[in-house]
């Protein structure tokens, strides 16, 4: 009697180990989608843009990503002359690169990373002489999301949320941006692990 209760208790412990082994994780991931992004060093701006990534599986769970991403926002910011305002077109690009946890196991594939690069600002004055301001600074993103599967080949990124940071500020002074980001797109994935 204690053999098969034995036998039966172990079959059931080895069965989640069965079948999570058979998920198949993909050994490429390409997506590309919409992205939001709030600037909190320009008073809580919201720029919109797009968010594109690469990401090769190392093995089931872990891999790399590589990650470049632009923003665009138009603002009004206070002058010196008077107290009047200007109205300024700004873009910030980020590329960064960095590890991902990704767990893949039924529909749902949860996910985080931690990214590092760079980031690029653009500042450009419609209707003024001057030529357009540039910065390039450390960025980093901390954050994860979730993928859901339509096939063996698409998924769909329903949230990825970022702790966006940057260490820009040589055009509207001196800051450390404290950034969320929001991406949602398609997700193709080619070959099998």
């Amino acid at each position: 009697m204690k053999k098969p209760l034995f036998l039966a208790s172990l079959l059931a412990l080895c069965l989640p180990l069965a079948a999570s082994a058979q998920e198949v994780a993909p050994k490429v991931e390409i997506f590309g989608g919409y992205s939001y992004m709030r600037d909190d060093a320009l008073n809580g701006v919201n720029s919109h843009g797009f968010n594109t990534s690469l990401a090769g599986d190392i093995n089931k769970h872990v891999g790399l990503v590589g990650e470049f991403s632009r923003f665009d926002a138009s603002t009004s910011v206070p002058t010196q002359v008077l107290g009047l305002s200007v109205t300024v077109n700004l873009n910030v690009l980020t590329y960064l690169f960095g590890p991902r946890i990704v767990l893949h196991r039924g529909k749902a594939e949860p996910f985080v990373h931690a990214l590092f690069g760079g980031a690029r600002e653009n500042l450009k004055v419609p209707g003024r002489p001057f030529a357009p301001r540039t910065d390039n600074a450390f960025a980093f993103a901390l954050g994860g999301g979730l993928d859901v599967k339509v096939n063996g080949n698409f998924a769909i990124r329903v949230a990825q949320i970022d702790y966006l940071g940057d260490k820009l500020g040589n055009i509207l002074g001196s800051h450390t941006g404290n950034n969320f980001r929001y991406s949602a797109g398609i997700v193709v994935r080619l070959g099998k692990r």
